[in-house]
């Protein structure tokens, strides 16, 4: 799930600089890139989320980001992303006789981008949250919680990098 939203944001963030110009100084240039994402994911004993077990992984991602390219920003072409993603995630064993966990989320995502290069986007700012419980077929419950955040000076030095991840 992490390496899948960073890469988003960087795409969508690309995908817009390539098909919109600058905003004028009278309005902002509005954009909404949906997602819609399904897709099953098998994964070996001791490499899935908060299992020891092997199995497979399914998440149904629909939402989307709105970007939005505002006049009067702190640097020239500054481009702010907000997003808000609702999914379903599961969690399938390949031993049938232990309990599948399955639960609903809500991911929200904004950031600032102000420069865009050949190697991807540079982000002034951008934090991301997710949390949702996954309920076992058993009556166990797993809460899952991911979130992260980077920050940059005027120079480009990362003042702030975060990610954590947790399950109980």
């Amino acid at each position: 799930m992490r390496h899948r939203l960073s890469t988003l944001l960087g795409s969508a963030a690309l995908i817009y600089a390539a098909v919109t110009g600058p905003a004028t100084a009278a309005e902002a240039d509005r954009d909404f890139y949906p997602e819609h994402y399904d897709a099953y994911e098998h994964f070996a004993a001791g490499e899935g989320f908060c299992v020891t077990w092997a199995g497979t992984f399914h998440e149904v991602r629909n939402g989307g980001y709105r970007l939005v390219a505002a006049p009067g920003g702190q640097q020239p072409g500054e481009l702010h992303i907000n997003g808000v993603i609702d999914g379903t995630v599961e969690l399938i064993p390949d031993d049938k006789s232990l309990p599948t966990f399955a639960g609903d989320y809500r991911e929200k995502v904004n950031g600032v981008v102000t420069e865009f290069t050949d190697e991807g986007d540079i982000e002034r700012i951008g934090q991301f949250r997710l949390r949702t419980t996954l309920h076992g077929t058993d009556g166990s419950s797993l809460e899952l919680r991911l979130s992260g955040k980077v920050t940059f000076n005027a120079n480009g030095v990362a003042t702030v990098a975060r990610e954590t991840f947790t399950c109980a």
